[in-house]
């Protein structure tokens, strides 16, 4: 089985988030995209960051109507940080018949040499790498950081692990949690940037809006 993974904080999941995940899948043909929200992540700040029950929940119901896409609370069982080497590792001693693509955006991809063991990661998954702002061609130098020797044709990189970094184009909706979030303390509209149902959950709870959210 080709599964995707598609970690994050989704604080919260929003439209950008569902279309990019729906968009890799038609492209690469994949079987399965599973959503991990992480519990403690290692290079974002906290602030502002709710609960990972909030976030969880949120990122079920976003994706309920969608027979491609689940949710994992892997990270939130585990205690510290949600390091995605570890996280891999545990879903691969689990399910030996799945090959793993992992999705990142370009910005993220660029500093993986910062990450926990990054060697490790290119033996463990490919990689769907997404568009930033950041140009392409630095996709090259992080490869070259770790591999001496990578094959490359059209937006494909072929690893000596036998691994593949896919360069993948797709839409961009402008959208981003930290926007979202400043419209919530405005108390002004997300509708269209998130699916109602996360929006309902959100003022369900009071979150984002400072040190009144509620914690249940």
């Amino acid at each position: 089985m080709k599964l995707g993974i598609f970690g994050g904080t989704f604080n919260p999941i929003h439209f950008g988030h569902l279309r990019a995940a729906e968009e890799v899948r038609e492209k690469l043909n994949l079987d399965k995209i599973l959503f991990i929200p992480a519990s403690i992540p290692p290079h974002r700040p906290l602030t502002e960051l709710v609960d990972f029950s909030h976030r969880y929940e949120m990122v079920k119901k976003a994706i309920a109507n969608n027979p491609y896409f689940f949710v994992s609370d892997i990270e939130g069982k585990r205690a510290g940080k949600s390091y995605t080497v570890d996280t891999l590792e545990i879903l691969i001693s689990e399910k030996k018949d799945i090959e793993i693509f992992f999705i990142i955006g370009l910005d993220a991809f660029l500093g993986i040499k910062t990450w926990k063991t990054p060697e490790k990661l290119f033996q463990l998954t490919h990689f769907i790498v997404i568009p930033r702002k950041a140009p392409k061609k630095y996709m090259i130098e992080t490869l070259n950081y770790f591999f001496s020797k990578i094959k490359i044709e059209k937006n494909c990189f072929y690893l000596p692990t036998g691994k593949i970094v896919y360069y993948c184009p797709i839409s961009s909706l402008n959208i981003s949690a930290t926007h979202i979030r400043r419209l919530i303390r405005e108390k002004k509209s997300i509708r269209y940037l998130v699916p109602s149902s996360v929006e309902e959950y959100i003022y369900t709870y009071g979150l984002y809006r400072g040190r009144n959210e509620k914690c249940d």
